[in-house]
């Protein structure tokens, strides 16, 4: 199989809207597969750990050059940065992608096809926090909002997220809001598919969303005004159960191949007063 070939297969998961960032982001087409890393993030250090596994092509979610259409948006997005920074950017993509190329490896994109397939990211967000199918209250793109049977109060219900969402390595969860409001309903999204305002439109009595998608001087200071419950996790957490099932969805499909997982999570290094660096997982 080549590169090109597991590409196709995996735009053929779902159909998504054109353009789509899913593509071979870096390496040859034509390139024959040895084996698969699925990583959330292909951080230079994740593509490393591939290679030194004998994976030679890497599935990833998330962009490889910081900025959401790699290629195709890197010098928009940057041309306004000093000419240090920018000089000092544009240097670390060149040298990520040279190094990339010079050990035959082919960086491959599911990113719009994950986010859009049923069983993707947001349902296996919901599922890994124990809610099936039957619990949805709403479904709206890729929003879910499930049923809280009995209510519980904020407080209790985020920390039994917490504890669940501890097992990727989150240390705990941001809170806003009332901690002794009685839930019926949770608003639960990926990435930027977690909008509170959105939530709110949905009926979510409470919502999850991520780091990457709320302002502190806008959602965060209006849910302690307003009493809105509100939970603000790290972007990778959300979305590395998806990122696990998409790994379980290539080696189901490729028995043959060495299809390997590289967890993330939750990737920051969490330096606590007084104790030791908290290595990212």
């Amino acid at each position: 199989m080549t590169a090109h070939e597991l590409h196709l297969w995996l735009r053929s998961l779902h159909p998504v809207p054109e353009p789509s960032v899913d593509r071979i982001i870096t390496g040859s087409p034509a390139t024959i597969v040895r084996g698969i890393a699925v990583v959330w993030m292909p951080t230079w250090a994740a593509l490393r750990e591939a290679a030194a596994a004998g994976c030679n092509v890497v599935v990833a979610h998330e962009p490889t050059y910081y900025t959401h259409l790699d290629f195709d948006g890197f010098e928009r997005e940057f041309s306004a940065l000093p000419h240090a920074a920018a000089r000092a950017v544009f240097k670390t993509r060149d040298d990520k992608r040279r190094w990339i190329e010079e050990q035959g490896m082919v960086v491959i994109r599911c990113h719009d096809v994950l986010d859009a397939m049923s069983g993707g990211v947001v349902d296996s967000l919901a599922t890994a926090l124990g809610f099936e199918t039957v619990d949805r209250v709403t479904t709206a793109g890729h929003y879910r909002v499930v049923r809280i049977e009995p209510p519980l109060a904020a407080e209790t219900l985020a920390q039994r997220l917490a504890d669940r969402f501890g097992a990727l390595g989150q240390p705990g969860v941001a809170f806003h809001g009332d901690p002794h409001r009685q839930v019926r309903s949770l608003g639960l999204g990926t990435g930027y598919g977690s909008e509170v305002w959105k939530f709110i439109e949905l009926g979510a009595e409470m919502c999850v969303t991520i780091d990457d998608r709320i302002k502190t001087w806008t959602e965060a200071p209006w849910a302690d005004d307003a009493g809105y419950p509100l939970i603000v996790i790290h972007h990778g957490t959300s979305e590395e159960w998806g990122v696990r099932r998409l790994r379980e969805i290539v080696a189901e499909k490729f028995p043959g191949e060495n299809v390997l997982l590289l967890a993330q999570g939750f990737r920051t290094r969490w330096i606590a007063a007084g104790t030791a660096a908290r290595q990212p997982q």
